[in-house]
Protein backbone atom coordinates (compact mmCIF):
# COMPACT_ATOMS: atom_id res chain seq x y z
CA UNK A 1 0.00 0.00 0.00
CA UNK A 2 1.25 3.29 -1.07
CA UNK A 3 1.82 5.85 1.53
CA UNK A 4 0.00 8.16 0.94
CA UNK A 5 -4.04 7.97 -0.04
CA UNK A 6 -6.18 10.18 -2.05
CA UNK A 7 -9.78 11.69 -1.19
CA UNK A 8 -11.98 12.06 -4.00
CA UNK A 9 -15.20 14.54 -3.27
CA UNK A 10 -18.74 14.33 -4.25
CA UNK A 11 -19.06 10.90 -6.60
CA UNK A 12 -22.16 9.63 -7.72
CA UNK A 13 -24.22 7.20 -5.11
CA UNK A 14 -25.34 5.43 -8.46
CA UNK A 15 -21.96 5.11 -9.98
CA UNK A 16 -20.67 3.26 -6.24
CA UNK A 17 -24.22 1.48 -6.52
CA UNK A 18 -23.42 -0.10 -9.30
CA UNK A 19 -19.60 -0.99 -8.78
CA UNK A 20 -21.10 -3.09 -5.14
CA UNK A 21 -23.57 -4.83 -7.77
CA UNK A 22 -20.74 -5.71 -9.96
CA UNK A 23 -18.40 -6.65 -7.33
CA UNK A 24 -21.41 -8.74 -5.24
CA UNK A 25 -20.94 -11.69 -8.29
CA UNK A 26 -17.58 -10.98 -9.84
CA UNK A 27 -15.69 -9.59 -6.75
CA UNK A 28 -12.39 -9.62 -8.59
CA UNK A 29 -13.18 -7.44 -11.53
CA UNK A 30 -11.29 -4.08 -11.30
CA UNK A 31 -13.90 -1.49 -12.20
CA UNK A 32 -13.30 2.13 -13.38
CA UNK A 33 -13.98 5.42 -11.99
CA UNK A 34 -14.01 8.59 -14.01
CA UNK A 35 -13.21 12.11 -12.41
CA UNK A 36 -14.61 14.64 -14.10
CA UNK A 37 -11.99 17.16 -14.53
CA UNK A 38 -9.49 17.84 -16.99
CA UNK A 39 -6.94 18.29 -14.24
CA UNK A 40 -4.33 15.08 -14.17
CA UNK A 41 -3.90 13.33 -11.02
CA UNK A 42 -0.19 14.30 -10.65
CA UNK A 43 0.95 11.94 -8.03
CA UNK A 44 -0.85 8.92 -9.53
CA UNK A 45 0.33 9.57 -12.90
CA UNK A 46 3.83 10.12 -12.33
CA UNK A 47 3.76 6.83 -9.53
CA UNK A 48 0.90 4.56 -11.03
CA UNK A 49 -0.74 2.35 -8.40
CA UNK A 50 -0.17 -0.96 -9.01
CA UNK A 51 -2.66 -4.05 -7.74
CA UNK A 52 0.81 -4.89 -5.67
CA UNK A 53 1.09 -1.27 -4.37
CA UNK A 54 -2.33 0.07 -4.60
CA UNK A 55 -3.64 3.50 -2.84
CA UNK A 56 -6.24 3.73 -0.40
CA UNK A 57 -9.13 5.34 -2.08
CA UNK A 58 -11.94 7.85 0.25
CA UNK A 59 -15.00 8.56 -1.59
CA UNK A 60 -17.50 11.09 -0.19
CA UNK A 61 -21.00 11.10 -2.29
CA UNK A 62 -22.50 13.59 -4.10
CA UNK A 63 -25.51 13.45 -1.35
CA UNK A 64 -22.80 13.36 1.55
CA UNK A 65 -20.02 15.68 0.91
CA UNK A 66 -18.93 15.96 3.99
CA UNK A 67 -18.63 12.67 4.78
CA UNK A 68 -16.38 9.36 3.35
CA UNK A 69 -18.96 6.73 2.80
CA UNK A 70 -16.39 4.79 0.91
CA UNK A 71 -13.32 3.61 0.08
CA UNK A 72 -11.65 1.47 -1.83
CA UNK A 73 -8.39 0.39 -3.73
CA UNK A 74 -6.75 2.32 -6.96
CA UNK A 75 -4.88 0.01 -8.61
CA UNK A 76 -3.92 1.49 -11.83
CA UNK A 77 -4.35 5.16 -13.21
CA UNK A 78 -4.40 6.38 -17.16
CA UNK A 79 -4.91 9.23 -19.68
CA UNK A 80 -8.00 8.89 -21.48
CA UNK A 81 -6.49 10.79 -24.01
CA UNK A 82 -3.18 8.99 -24.94
CA UNK A 83 -4.94 5.21 -24.25
CA UNK A 84 -4.49 2.62 -27.36
CA UNK A 85 -7.09 2.21 -30.08
CA UNK A 86 -6.93 -1.52 -28.52
CA UNK A 87 -7.52 -0.30 -24.57
CA UNK A 88 -9.92 1.94 -24.80
CA UNK A 89 -11.58 -0.73 -26.96
CA UNK A 90 -11.38 -3.33 -23.76
CA UNK A 91 -12.22 -0.72 -21.59
CA UNK A 92 -15.38 0.36 -23.21
CA UNK A 93 -16.60 -3.33 -23.56
CA UNK A 94 -15.74 -3.79 -19.81
CA UNK A 95 -17.81 -0.29 -19.14
CA UNK A 96 -20.54 -2.00 -21.21
CA UNK A 97 -20.62 -5.15 -19.74
CA UNK A 98 -20.30 -4.19 -15.69
CA UNK A 99 -21.17 -0.31 -15.67
CA UNK A 100 -23.75 0.31 -17.82
CA UNK A 101 -24.70 3.38 -15.75
CA UNK A 102 -21.07 4.85 -17.21
CA UNK A 103 -22.32 5.28 -20.77
CA UNK A 104 -18.92 4.40 -21.83
CA UNK A 105 -15.61 6.22 -21.75
CA UNK A 106 -16.22 9.65 -21.60
CA UNK A 107 -14.11 12.93 -22.43
CA UNK A 108 -15.98 15.69 -21.93
CA UNK A 109 -18.86 14.57 -19.15
CA UNK A 110 -22.13 17.25 -18.92
CA UNK A 111 -19.55 19.88 -17.78
CA UNK A 112 -18.31 20.34 -21.15
CA UNK A 113 -14.96 20.16 -19.25
CA UNK A 114 -12.57 17.60 -20.67
CA UNK A 115 -11.96 14.47 -18.27
CA UNK A 116 -8.61 12.88 -18.23
CA UNK A 117 -8.27 10.79 -14.97
CA UNK A 118 -9.34 7.09 -15.24
CA UNK A 119 -9.06 5.64 -12.50
CA UNK A 120 -8.92 1.41 -11.92
CA UNK A 121 -9.93 0.08 -8.85
CA UNK A 122 -10.99 -3.21 -7.03
CA UNK A 123 -12.48 -3.68 -3.28
CA UNK A 124 -14.99 -0.94 -3.23
CA UNK A 125 -15.98 -1.02 0.55
CA UNK A 126 -19.39 0.93 1.48
CA UNK A 127 -18.84 2.18 5.09
CA UNK A 128 -21.10 1.13 8.05
CA UNK A 129 -20.28 4.12 10.08
CA UNK A 130 -18.99 6.57 7.43
CA UNK A 131 -16.73 9.85 8.68
CA UNK A 132 -16.35 13.31 8.87
CA UNK A 133 -13.96 13.95 5.98
CA UNK A 134 -11.86 16.47 8.51
CA UNK A 135 -10.66 12.84 9.92
CA UNK A 136 -8.62 12.75 6.83
CA UNK A 137 -5.35 14.80 6.95
CA UNK A 138 -4.26 16.58 3.80
CA UNK A 139 0.02 16.16 2.95
CA UNK A 140 0.03 20.01 1.52
CA UNK A 141 -0.49 21.43 4.69
CA UNK A 142 -0.73 18.81 7.29
CA UNK A 143 -4.46 20.69 8.07
CA UNK A 144 -7.82 18.59 8.32
CA UNK A 145 -9.90 18.31 4.74
CA UNK A 146 -12.87 21.15 5.39
CA UNK A 147 -16.59 19.53 6.02
CA UNK A 148 -18.02 23.05 4.12
CA UNK A 149 -18.19 21.61 0.93
CA UNK A 150 -20.86 22.65 -1.23
CA UNK A 151 -20.23 21.25 -4.60
CA UNK A 152 -19.15 17.81 -5.58
CA UNK A 153 -15.37 16.91 -7.76
CA UNK A 154 -11.77 18.05 -6.65
CA UNK A 155 -9.31 15.53 -4.86
CA UNK A 156 -6.64 15.52 -2.13
CA UNK A 157 -3.78 13.61 -1.23
CA UNK A 158 -4.23 12.89 2.10
CA UNK A 159 -3.59 10.61 5.27
CA UNK A 160 -6.00 9.10 8.09
CA UNK A 161 -6.07 10.48 11.64
CA UNK A 162 -3.27 8.15 13.21
CA UNK A 163 -5.71 7.90 16.29
CA UNK A 164 -8.54 6.39 14.28
CA UNK A 165 -9.65 2.62 14.12
CA UNK A 166 -9.01 1.47 10.61
CA UNK A 167 -11.64 1.56 8.03
CA UNK A 168 -11.87 -1.93 6.95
Amino acid sequence: MQTYSLFINGVFDNVLEEILNTQRVAPDQILFLQPYSGRRIKRLESDPPTAENPVRLYLSTSGALSEVSYTADVVGWEDKGAMSVDRREIVVKILKCFQPGEEGLYYHPRSGEPSVNLLSIRRLAKLHNPFSVAELIKISDHEPLSENRSTSGGWSYVRRCASLPPTQ
